[in-house]
């Protein structure tokens, strides 16, 4: 009796380890969606990364800044937390100088919002991902 791939993805064998669900778990944070296309499930994958790519371009079309890690600001390190979710993305505005440097017009605080807000849910996507590639979730 042959097996398909996708059962062995998603009803892992009891004491046997994979490294699957630690793979799910890093390309969905770096790339968003790529978790949920690694587990197979390939619509759910499409449409984080349509949203998530989606939601960061609207923030940087506002103006939104993207936070450093060395301000020193306590709001400033939760806004920089949250934006680190969008693995390279975030990787590709710093190098880039995608974003604002601060906030100068109230559309760059809805973009900056955006843009954390973005980095946020694809941080939940990986850990979906990974849930659903440990077997711990159905579908």
């Amino acid at each position: 009796m042959a097996t398909s791939t996708s059962s062995q993805i998603s009803q892992p064998i009891p004491g046997e380890r994979s490294s699957i669900p630690t793979l799910a778990l890093l390309c969905g944070w770096l790339i968003p969606g790529a978790g949920h296309i690694i587990v197979g499930k390939y619509i759910r994958g499409g449409l984080l990364f349509v949203s998530i790519v989606g939601m960061f371009l609207i923030g940087l079309a506002l103006h939104g800044k993207i936070y450093s890690p060395n301000t020193g600001d306590v709001l400033d390190i939760l806004g920089f937390s949250g934006q680190l979710g969008l693995g390279l993305l975030f990787g590709l505005a710093h190098l880039f100088g995608w974003g604002a440097t601060s906030v100068t017009i109230t559309l760059g605080d809805y973009g900056t919002k955006f843009i954390v807000v973005a980095g946020l849910l694809n941080l939940i996507a990986a850990v979906d991902a990974h849930s659903l590639a440990n077997g711990r979730k159905a579908s």
